[in-house]
């Protein structure tokens, strides 16, 4: 239920409305669709699991929308909106939401709540269907009791064997006993076999000599013959995560990389995945919009040689705010012909969006949603397409058929076939 304003809530916004600064916005057609209101919330407190902050506005002619505020620092959020239409929009009330829960929140007295758009740009309208769906999960690998594996990568060996790697701690989950300390390691002949057969532990995290407390959601590809893990590195004491890279010539003796750390990002950047895009690598990962915390968020960012990273973007953002955790977990891609499909876990779901750039995603134009945990998508060698699903702090991975609404099918893709 919408939460009614009370009277004092109301002349309080009147105050705020005559107080506001009114900003014209100029927006050439091509470069920006999209214009913000600058708002003061001094009482959001981030945290876990973290709230939603939305916005409703009114357009110059009479219609009404709700958009989401991005966390910008300190007590400065932002509500971004398509400027389709020219004249004065008025921003009119403020809501928190978790779950069912909204409450009325007040802006403060620096906040701008009109804007004055002169040139207006179209923005594309998206029709949400569904375009990609699971079928059943099938286990393929359990750890020995008590442990458990959580976010995980699967890859083929030169040999043809694949190999799983995971993060492994016990059951129930205590961080400071063990967080995750070593990497899980599992092998099979198929990719359906089941069960695939435990190996020992593939990397121990050595604080001593790299700083590293916990091992977390490792992400392997292959390139000229050598095997580059990319895997969450822990703090001791807090939630911040940097990315280090491991190299390896046959996935069973790894590396670690001189350059390590390679990035650090947000109040916990991690859950690495990187896919070849044109002539340059790409690596993708969760964040949030800054250190203190803040929106989560998709981050990207390029390299010529899997070790040196530049060039951040954001290129998705979660209407819910806070530190740790949240719904941007495990960004996996998956392009097919024009098209890119990230894949975005939010605890025991996986939610699927489409977009025709590989930097920009939005939130409305969702194409599916699979009821699985710390995704990644692969292909057999018949080039048939599954999707993997992690135990999270119960147990085994699964792996399911995926299947495909979008007639793309012959399309080029990311995800090659296995070798048989």
């Amino acid at each position: 239920m919408v939460p009614k304003y009370t009277p004092n809530h109301l002349f309080a916004t009147r105050i705020l409305l005559s107080l506001f600064v009114l900003t014209t916005a100029v927006v050439p057609a091509a470069e920006k669709p999209e214009v913000a209101f600058t708002l003061q919330l001094p009482t959001v407190k981030l945290g876990y699991p973290g709230v939603e902050y939305w916005a409703e506005i009114e357009h110059p002619d009479g219609a009404r929308q709700w958009a989401f505020a991005e966390f910008a620092g300190g007590d400065t959020w932002t509500v971004a909106f398509p400027a389709n239409v020219a004249g004065n929009h008025r921003l009119l009330r403020i809501e928190g939401r978790q779950g069912e829960k909204r409450e009325a929140v007040l802006p403060g007295t620096n906040s701008q709540l009109e804007l004055q758009v002169r040139h207006p740009a179209k923005r594309p309208q998206f029709e949400a269907r569904t375009l990609v769906e699971a079928g059943s999960f099938q286990t393929i690998f359990a750890a020995q009791e008590p442990w458990c594996v959580n976010d995980h990568t699967l890859v083929q060996g030169p040999d043809k064997t694949w190999h799983l790697f995971g993060i492994t701690h016990p059951k129930p989950l205590d961080f400071f006993k063990d967080p995750g300390r070593r990497l899980a390691h599992a092998t099979a002949t198929s990719l359906l076999q089941s069960p695939w057969q435990p190996q020992p532990a593939a990397i121990t995290a050595d604080w001593e000599n790299y700083k590293e407390y916990l091992l977390w959601a490792p992400h392997v590809i292959r390139h000229q013959g050598t095997f580059h893990m990319f895997v969450c590195v822990g703090e001791k004491d807090s939630h911040r995560y940097r990315i280090h890279l491991l190299t390896s010539p046959d996935l069973k003796n790894w590396r670690r990389h001189p350059g390590n750390p390679l990035l650090a990002d947000g109040f916990d950047g991690r859950d690495p995945m990187v896919m070849r895009l044109n002539d340059q690598w790409v690596m993708y990962y969760t964040a949030t919009t800054t250190s203190e915390g803040g929106n989560h968020i998709v981050a990207a960012m390029k390299s010529d040689d899997l070790a040196h990273w530049k060039d951040r973007k954001v290129v998705f953002v979660h209407p819910r705010a806070g530190t740790f955790g949240g719904p941007t977990e495990s960004p996996f891609i998956v392009r097919r012909g024009e098209r890119y499909y990230l894949f975005l876990c939010d605890n025991d779901w996986t939610d699927v969006y489409l977009s025709d750039d590989p930097f920009h995603w939005e939130l409305e134009r969702k194409a599916g949603r699979i009821h699985s945990h710390a995704s990644e998508v692969v292909r057999d060698g018949k080039g048939r397409w599954y999707i993997s699903h992690a135990g999270w702090m119960r147990g085994p991975v699964a792996l399911a058929p995926l299947q495909w609404h979008d007639g793309l099918d012959e399309a080029p893709t990311n995800i090659s076939p296995a070798s048989e």
